[in-house]
């Protein structure tokens, strides 16, 4: 928790000195303008406390993504995200269990574990940093922007026995133009959150959740930016 706090800090003192000295006019409206939407589809792993015992790639489970937003300033956006789907791992206490005993001699590395599933989602507000109008200026034909982002949010189980708790993340959000309006995405996150948040209490000050999603954005008209 404390490196995504200390990173985000560092990014808001090198960030809002430099859209503080751009002009903010824009074509249009400002209450209007530079709104976008978002879809992403993708993978994610779940990092819980006996999932290490599960092989990498059986714990990959589908993603989805669905935002909207609004940039401020050519160099600062906010986005109110929904994420999830479904997360896969192991469980000792039988918490979201499939039923499936993992392999394992008695007393190894699979003993007393058996495969989990469950379903959930979260809902985050996260703060967008576009790098390359901070460092090279805003271009409105730039192909391609580099965007990390630190965010905060709600996250829930929604099997039995539900689950609510806190995320904490941070991520790279890079976006490519391939029209005025409309832009391909790849957003790479990894997200903190309560180490019972699945069901397993251990040893661990949390779990984690790594995701990989590709996608479209939309962005409203007006758009754009005036010197």
């Amino acid at each position: 928790m404390k490196k995504f706090l200390i990173a985000g800090a560092l990014c808001a003192m090198m960030i809002f000195p430099a859209a503080a000295q751009e002009v903010s006019a824009r074509k249009g409206a400002p209450a209007k303008a530079n709104w976008f939407v978002s879809a992403g589809f993708g993978g994610q792993v779940y990092l819980g406390d006996h999932d290490r015992q599960v092989e990498f790639g059986k714990r990959i489970t589908p993603a989805l993504d669905i935002a909207v937003g609004k940039w401020f300033t050519p160099s600062v956006g906010l986005r109110l995200m929904y994420s999830g789907l479904s997360a896969k791992g192991a469980t000792q206490n039988g918490v979201h269990s499939t039923g499936e005993v993992m392999p394992g001699e008695k007393g190894g590395w699979g003993y007393w574990l058996s495969y989990q599933k469950f379903n959930e989602f979260s809902i985050s507000a996260e703060v967008l940093f576009n790098l390359n109008n901070v460092f090279a200026g805003y271009r409105e034909d730039r192909v391609w922007s580099c965007c990390p982002y630190v965010g905060i949010g709600y996250a829930r189980v929604t099997d039995e026995p539900v689950a609510n708790g806190y995320l904490i993340r941070g991520g790279l959000f890079n976006s490519f133009r391939v029209a005025k309006a409309w832009a391909v995405n790849l957003d790479l996150r990894a997200g903190y959150l309560g180490d019972d948040f699945d069901g397993e209490v251990g040893g661990r000050s949390g779990d984690g959740l790594l995701t990989a999603t590709v996608g479209v954005t939309y962005k409203f008209g007006p758009r754009g930016w005036n010197r």
